[in-house]
Order: structure tokens, then sequence, then C-alpha cells
């Protein structure tokens, strides 16, 4: 049985998506784990109690993918060192939390899970882009993302289930997919 959650790491918000093999659609939405006054540790809490929340209401997930942290040299706009070390401590956080309890924890290559998922684009999309056409994609399988966090973790949660060799639901009769950014 299939039981997996995706999560897209940030302090300000947090999207995560869950879905089990008996489900038409998986579950999503987001939480905001600190503001700029939080201290780091207590945002990890709150990563923590979260997850166990969603363990205890959802599904007993087995799997978590999650967005590898952004690479130092990736920086740009408004990413500072601070955000980089929070981004670092979720992901330490995330594997310490699977490792506890005997959970599978895998992080996913941005540029994978969202290749897998939106398509390929030019080099130099911005992302900005990246996250309208998620958006976009999810609209298409029929889910309302009330934000691009939760679009990105249901773009993880896709992958991951490619990954795992999976075909949900929303994928089986998919033949062809129509292009991002074409309306109908």
């Amino acid at each position: 049985m299939t039981k997996i959650i995706a999560l897209d790491l940030s302090k300000r918000s947090t999207g995560w998506a869950v879905w089990d093999e008996g489900w038409d659609m998986p579950r999503y939405g987001s939480v905001q784990l600190g503001s700029e006054f939080t201290c780091d540790g207590r945002t990890y809490i709150k990563l923590h109690q979260v997850l166990s929340d969603l363990r205890a209401t959802l599904t007993k997930f087995e799997t978590i993918y999650f967005e590898e942290p952004i690479n130092p040299n990736a920086l740009s706009g408004h990413t500072n060192i601070d955000t980089l070390r929070v981004l670092a401590g979720l992901a330490a956080h995330t594997l310490s939390y699977a490792s506890a309890l005997g959970l599978r924890a895998q992080a996913v290559n941005i540029t994978s899970w969202r290749r897998h998922f939106v398509g390929k684009m030019p080099r130099g999309t911005k992302s900005k882009e990246w996250k309208e056409y998620a958006i976009e994609r999810c609209q298409q399988y029929g889910w309302k993302p009330r934000k691009d966090d939760e679009a990105d973790a249901l773009g993880i949660l896709d992958y991951g289930c490619e990954l795992q060799g999976v075909t949900p639901p929303w994928r089986i009769d998919e033949t062809l997919r129509a292009p991002l950014g074409v309306r109908a």
C-alpha cells in the first residue's frame, strides 16, 4: 500500500500533499511554520507537530518526499544565508522525523520534479513562471491549490508516485497532457 506525503518546505508557508492508494485524489494544504520573529528551533518543532497531526488525522504515510534545500551557489532574489540555514534545518528535521518513526524520506531535486510535473521549459525560466505552471497543471487534474506552495507539494507528490512506480488515479486515463500556457 502506497501512503505518501510531499512537502514544499518553507518557514513562511510549507505546502503539503498527502495521498493514500485508496484515494481518488490527494489531500493538500499549507501551513505557516514561523515568522521572522520565530526562532529556528520553534520552526522545527512546528514542522514536527504538523507532520504528526497529518499522520494522525489523514493517513499513516510511510514515505516523505520533500524538495531538497537550495544550493548556496544558486542564491538569487530574496534568498539569503538565514533562509538557507532554515531550509537546511527543515530538511534535516524531516529526515530525523522519518528516521525516528522508521519511515522512508527522500529529498527530490527541484529541476527533476518540475520537469516531470510541468514539462521541459526554456533555460532561464523564472521561478514565478514555474510556480504559475505548477498551479495550471494542478488545475488540469481538477485540484484547486490556494497558493503555489500547495501546487509545488502536489507536483512533488506526483513525482514521488513516479519514483515508486505507482500510477495514481489522476494519471490512469491520461494519454496526452494539454500543453501548459494554452487555455481552452
